[in-house]
């Protein structure tokens, strides 16, 4: 059974590897969701949400917005090489573009839901396959989330944690926008003219002075990337338009509002036709790791691993965001894998087996104490 299961899992691993599922690519999106149906149990109910430019898939074993679990994955990636979307296995290694972020899920996501529809488990469970994570997931699980009103219980997100590492904390995020409108004239005439690169300069130095530290090292503290500044066709114009773009990532301590007043107030000081716009915005998610629910999920975990899971925060975001204000417990934890985006990204077989072992042993011990989800607001 287990070189079955395993064999199965390179298999369609190896097949979702290959299809080119940049979130802009809304063909290729619907290719690959085609290709998931196909690995879920008939006896499934099966969802396919069509909203903007995105598209997603919501299977579960109960026709209800508010299930006991939600595994949520995303099917999209970033651009990579062609030969990256041809899989390629070494020691038990897996290579591909997506192979870690996140495709391995998906095929743990359907073999559990399909699992529990085999036992008839009376314990609600989804599985839910966006295809807009990569780009903010806005159409994808903040509609979800938000205009659809899913509510799950728990949320399983195996979209950070590599190496079996269990997430309690993940920043928000806050990216903002600021044009600039300034007044054209000759380099040679300055005077004349109004640059719209010199304010948003002094706002950018400002920012920095109070956040550049923040910068330099790894912590739970706001740190700020000056993501673009554009401005300008000719070295010898004086610029009349630019703007730039400020991504914050934040902890729980703070808020989006908060830093979003204070660059206004900031570029109201400095130049008060400077306009400040949204990009996107993300809530900060934590879990308690002392709920039951999380203590028996990373039970779970060690019982498979043999070993101790360690529990850190991390600084990226994830589309468990856009659930932040459900306050439900988020389950956030990965395989060995690494090098995300990157040109040898990869993801161990053996401890995504693992993985599903521990995952599904977390769903049965959760079947058998059904009264501890009361925890779960």
């Amino acid at each position: 059974m287990k070189n079955l299961i395993k064999k199965q899992f390179v298999e369609d691993l190896s097949k979702l590897t290959s299809f080119k599922t940049l979130t802009s690519d809304i063909d290729e999106n619907k290719r690959v969701l085609d290709f998931i149906e196909s690995k879920i149990s008939r006896k499934a109910i099966i969802k396919r949400i069509k909203n903007g430019s995105t598209e997603f898939l919501i299977a579960s074993n109960t026709d209800t917005k508010n299930p006991d679990v939600c595994f949520l994955v995303h099917a999209d990636v970033v651009a990579g090489k062609p030969k990256q979307f041809e899989m390629k296995i070494k020691k038990n290694i897996a290579y591909g573009r997506g192979v870690s972020d996140m495709k391995f899920s998906i095929p743990i996501g359907y073999m559990l839901l399909n699992d529990l529809i085999e036992t008839k488990s009376n314990l609600s469970f989804a599985f839910v396959v966006t295809t807009d994570e990569e780009t903010g997931g806005f159409q994808g699980a903040a509609f979800l989330a938000k205009q659809y009103k899913f509510k799950p219980k728990i949320l399983i997100v195996p979209d950070g944690g590599d190496n079996f590492v269990f997430i309690n904390k993940a920043k928000g995020v806050c990216a903002l926008r600021i044009d600039s409108v300034g007044r054209p004239a000759h380099a040679s005439r300055i005077w004349n003219g109004k640059n719209a690169l010199e304010p948003l300069i002094k706002l950018c130095n400002e920012v920095l002075n109070r956040y550049e530290k923040n910068n330099k090292q790894e912590s739970m503290k706001t740190t700020v990337n000056i993501g673009k500044m554009e401005g300008g066709t000719s070295v010898n114009q004086v610029c009349p338009e630019a703007f730039c773009a400020l991504d914050f990532r934040f902890p729980d301590t703070t808020s989006f509002q908060k830093i979003f007043t204070e660059v206004k107030v900031l570029a109201k000081k400095i130049d008060p036709s400077l306009k400040v716009s949204v990009y996107s915005t993300g809530a900060p998610t934590s879990v308690d790791k002392n709920n039951p629910i999380v203590k028996i999920f990373i039970r779970n975990m060690e019982n498979a691993t043999g070993r101790k899971v360690e529990i850190k925060p991390t600084y990226g975001a994830s589309d468990a965001r856009h659930f932040a204000h459900l306050d439900a417990p988020v389950l956030m934890i990965k395989p060995n894998g690494g090098d995300i985006h990157g040109d040898n990204e990869n993801i161990n077989i053996g401890s995504c087996l693992l993985f599903y072992k521990a995952t599904l042993n977390f769903l049965k011990e959760l079947e058998q104490k059904k009264d501890i989800l009361s925890w779960c607001k």
